[in-house]
């Protein structure tokens, strides 16, 4: 969706600012829905709209636009928008400032490809700096002020959004899908289930499973 008079930036012209480039894929995995950019002017009833998040970046002498619109939710509750939000102000800050970030930090960069490339992996902050030849104090510092969230909350809530697509779509236990992600006990997943979605595993089952399957195949 473009508003009338502005024009959409093209894939180069996104990848031609890195930063830009980075936040915007990882809004897209934050929301699963549709994040474009344009350059123009924004219109005010638009930015009003309660459909979706705007963001206004000063680029070489224009405006340059982004949107992002969440995918419908399927009557789940919407419990990563508090992250997304984060990372929309995280990326105003860092991107619509007096010194325009060019490109996240490597290590940054590396962080958030292990957490949701391999979100079941046991991992820490520690391990990770280690890494990178980083402390951990500094790289967590440096990934929040990025991502506008923690590398733990992060690492949380990747490993629940893929616990709720197992529990959705399979019959497996909710001892064994713990076990298989990260290592946690049934107990620790449970509290960050709950923590993350506001419900416990079996609930999540018992309201989704069926209406995602329904979905499916319709």
């Amino acid at each position: 969706m473009t508003l009338t008079g502005n024009h959409p930036l093209s894939t180069e012209e996104i990848h031609a600012w890195p930063a830009l480039a980075s936040y915007v894929a990882a809004l897209s995995r934050l929301t699963k829905g549709e994040v474009y950019c344009e350059r123009g002017e924004p219109d005010p009833d638009f930015l009003r709209s309660a459909a979706a998040w705007r963001v206004a970046l000063p680029h070489d002498g224009e405006s340059w636009l982004v949107h992002v619109e969440p995918s419908p939710a399927h009557g789940k509750p919407a419990w990563r928008e508090p992250s997304l939000i984060r990372m929309l102000e995280a990326m105003q800050v860092n991107l619509a400032g007096n010194r325009p970030l060019r490109e996240w930090p490597q290590a940054v960069r590396t962080a958030w490809s292990l957490i949701t490339t391999h979100p079941c992996r046991a991992m820490s902050l520690a391990e990770v700096a280690g890494c990178v030849d980083l402390s951990a104090g500094y790289l967590g510092e440096q990934f929040e002020r990025i991502t506008g969230s923690s590398f733990k909350r992060i690492l949380r809530d990747e490993r629940m959004e893929h616990a709720c697509g197992i529990l959705e779509t399979t019959s497996r236990r909710v001892s064994e899908i713990a076990s298989n992600i990260g290592g946690l006990s049934l107990s620790q997943f449970n509290r960050c289930f709950v923590a993350a979605t506001g419900m416990s595993p079996s609930e999540w089952r018992r309201r989704f499973a069926y209406r995602e399957n329904a979905r499916l195949s319709a």
